[in-house]
């Protein structure tokens, strides 16, 4: 059967792109006769968000792809990663629902994150009764799990929406874990902004640093203004209060905590691994997530994980279990909970054990991709 799969390629190297990736390279290929519509006119996440010429380019480009290929590859079944943005709905996720309707195409929408039920709120009028009947004509709709079905609420009835957690490759959880670093070394992995926690990461440094001195702090990924598509927290519907990265990270790196502090930028392949096989904690106490793709690598590499109860993470984590949940912006909780995992070798042995455990009964490549097949074959 042939296939329309529709979705960003890396880089940059974030969760969509690299799930994107990893389901085009999977048993998928084999199932099915894949045609694909790459998305993406990003290369850097800093100026993902951002309306440009390349931007509005990109809409006429993507819409003239996809009547290309609906024309000519006649595709039975078209799956789309859909957007969290109004200007995202308009100028791309609707033609997308109403030129396979036109062809007679099934239709699945995918949405990776946790607000678009918040940010639907904060459309304009019109914008929500196109994007209302464009969802009418919706086959399926994917969220990522049980907890997120509530983003599709009011759009697509809820016996078509299907739950696909998110997966990592099998490569994490055959990591050699046993040589960690002699001194404490905390990972984070994201963007380097408020909604993904960094801010309040580093405002907890010199409290970790009284009580180890040695701890290492090492923030990987892209440092950027502005919160494009997350400006609330899931947990509390409110809005997250805005802080400038930059200030925040020149307020450390001048302070006498600076050596616990390294901004290591992106990183992927073989210097990402020997990160997670070395590091002692992972944090992630982001405000707003779908599935993280960091929380699953550590956990199937079997790396301790704080993170927060947002998006899947509170389906995923069971506290105190095989992860730490704390609230959102919970600066205590995050200092207390971090300084009690570093000093506790047992404890975070005992997280990694059932973290591993986790992943392999629930989210391994093979199991996820199954669930593709069946949505897939149920529809064509």
């Amino acid at each position: 059967m042939k296939v329309l799969f529709i979705g960003p390629l890396p880089p940059p190297y974030s969760g969509p792109e690299l799930s994107t990736k990893q389901l085009l390279e999977s048993d998928l290929k084999d199932q099915f006769d894949i045609v694909f519509l790459n998305t993406n006119v990003r290369k850097d996440n800093s100026k993902k968000g951002t309306i440009d010429f390349s931007a509005l380019l990109s809409v006429f480009t993507f819409n003239f792809n996809l009547f290309k290929l609906l024309l000519f590859k006649r595709p039975k079944v078209a799956y789309h990663l859909v957007t969290p943005t109004e200007i995202g709905w308009l100028g791309r996720d609707i033609w997308f629902i109403f030129q396979c309707k036109l062809f007679g195409v099934k239709r699945i929408i995918h949405f990776r994150g946790s607000h678009l039920d918040i940010n639907f709120k904060t459309f304009r009028s019109f914008s929500k009764s196109i994007i209302k009947m464009a969802c009418k004509a919706v086959d399926a709709a994917v969220v990522q799990s049980d907890c997120l079905r509530g983003q599709f609420k009011g759009l697509v009835p809820d016996h078509k929406v299907h739950v696909i957690p998110n997966t990592v490759d099998n490569l994490f959880k055959t990591l050699d874990r046993s040589q960690i670093a002699k001194t404490p070394q905390v990972l984070f992995f994201g963007h380097l902004t408020k909604a993904k926690g960094y801010t309040d990461i580093v405002k907890v440094i010199p409290k970790v640093a009284q009580q180890f001195p040695d701890v290492q702090f090492l923030f990987c990924g892209n440092i950027k203004r502005g919160e494009p598509g997350v400006k609330y927290n899931q947990l509390t519907k409110e809005r997250i209060k805005y802080e400038d990265p930059f200030e925040v990270e020149e307020g450390i790196v001048n302070s006498k905590y600076k050596e616990n502090y390294k901004n290591l930028g992106i990183v992927s392949g073989d210097q990402k691994l020997d990160l997670i096989k070395q590091s002692w904690v992972f944090l992630l106490p982001s405000y707003s997530e779908g599935f993280s793709r960091s929380v699953l690598e550590c956990m199937a590499a079997g790396l301790p994980i704080i993170t927060t109860p947002v998006g899947a993470n509170k389906d995923v984590i069971k506290h105190n279990n095989n992860g730490v949940l704390i609230n959102p912006g919970d600066l205590e909780a995050l200092e207390s909970n971090l300084i009690r995992l570093l000093g506790d070798e047992s404890l975070r042995n005992r997280l990694a054990t059932n973290g591993k455990l986790t992943f392999d009964n629930d989210f391994q490549e093979s199991k996820v991709v199954d669930k593709y097949v069946d949505l897939f074959n149920a529809l064509g």
